[in-house]
């Protein structure tokens, strides 16, 4: 891999350069060495990061290569999230959200989530505006936030899950998440279903649960 570095472009957007393919070729190594693949994407993530320094940067999420390395962040975010370390997978997504005006990846919704393992519900409050109200992450992260403070359950948001968001609540209390050709294909079609949508969230989520089963029993 060459030497990384942040370019600004003619748009006013900034450049990733020097990436090279390290995000494919550790997906590619994940399945003979996950270990190896996140120790590859947090040391080329950490890279980027001194590359960026103190700049007050935009990334252009329509320049390939700078996309890819967005999504290198994201994936060691992702990462640090299933390893038990919350705040670096905390602190990797908002540094993303600060590269990405647009959060072409939602990370928000992810932030909500770790602020209320981190039990930094003033961080919390402050994501949960950039979440609809309307929308299944909301109901899921009112919940989140009520086990964490109370050990109880907001039953309106239970009840809003279970009514407005059927498939979001059947995914969150299902024994199974299958990822089979069906959900596979899904995930690649323009407009996938919100059965699809809602175990995509459950496996960016699942180290929260692993962690913390009694949340999934207690709405289940």
């Amino acid at each position: 891999m060459r030497k990384i570095s942040v370019k600004p472009s003619s748009s006013g957007l900034w450049r990733v350069e020097g990436l090279g393919n390290i995000l494919r070729r550790s997906q590619e190594l994940e399945h003979d060495s996950w270990p190896q693949a996140a120790e590859m994407r947090f040391a080329a993530t950490q890279q980027l990061m001194e590359a960026i320094g103190d700049e007050d940067v935009t990334l252009d999420w329509n320049d390939a290569t700078t996309r890819s390395a967005m999504e290198l962040i994201y994936a060691a975010a992702a990462d640090q999230l299933i390893i038990g370390e919350t705040e670096t997978a905390t602190a990797l997504w908002e540094v993303l959200q600060s590269l990405d005006e647009e959060d072409h990846m939602n990370v928000c919704v992810l932030l909500a989530f770790c602020y209320v393992e981190l039990e930094d519900f003033d961080c919390w409050e402050e994501a949960m505006f950039d979440i609809s109200t309307k929308s299944p992450e909301y109901q899921l992260l009112t919940l989140w936030a009520t086990y964490r403070q109370t050990k109880g359950v907001e039953r309106d948001a239970l009840r809003n899950l279970r009514t407005r968001h059927k498939a979001w609540y059947e995914e969150f209390v299902a024994k199974e998440h299958p990822i089979d050709d069906e959900y596979l294909a899904d995930c690649r079609s323009e407009r996938p279903s919100a059965k699809t949508e809602a175990r995509e969230l459950w496996f960016a989520t699942e180290a929260l649960w692993q962690r913390n089963s009694d949340f999934i029993e207690l709405i289940r």
